[in-house]
């Protein structure tokens, strides 16, 4: 029996899916990428069940869903709903980049490592509220690292600053 295609699910926060994260998805090998603009928590489940009760098995490997949009609040809210909506074997694999800060922020910290030992290193994240600040602050967190975050709003930096802790 022939491989399954491999299928992409897009789930955009913005009234329209990305076009832009869509030719990605192509590019980067997805035979189909369906893609939903709009996409709230609460619509979340049904879409997830589409995915997993077509495809059992193996077959779930080449499924794949994709979080998108502008929102990096609200993607990390539908990543929780995705989440929640598996259950025993039936899940797939699950990126969230809302505003590209997932790469991006992933991108620059890895080039950190390559020349500092972040877990030995103090590091200030300036711009931290923003969607790419807020995920490298909280990816030196992990990493090890004595974080401090900065933005033009003193709140802002607090929320920030409180999220990480938490986690």
């Amino acid at each position: 029996m022939s491989e399954k295609k491999r299928i992409l699910i897009q789930l955009d926060s913005d009234r329209h899916a990305s076009a832009f994260d869509r030719v990605v998805a192509v590019d980067a090998g997805a035979d189909h990428v369906f893609a939903y603009g709009g996409v709230e928590p609460g619509t979340v489940r049904d879409l997830v069940y589409g995915a997993i009760f077509t495809r059992g098995g193996d077959d779930l490997k080449n499924t794949a869903i994709f979080i998108g949009g502008s929102d990096v609040t609200l993607g990390e809210e539908i990543l929780a709903a995705v989440r929640k909506s598996f259950f025993g074997p039936l899940k797939v694999s699950v990126l969230l980049d809302s505003s590209g800060s997932n790469t991006t922020a992933a991108a620059a910290v890895v080039l950190a490592a390559r020349h500092l030992p972040l877990a030995q290193t103090r590091a200030l994240v300036l711009g931290s509220s923003g969607p790419v600040g807020r995920r490298v602050a909280r990816l030196l967190a992990r990493w090890g690292a004595l974080v401090s975050v900065g933005s033009r709003s003193l709140e802002r930096a607090r929320d920030v600053a409180q999220s990480i802790l938490a986690q």
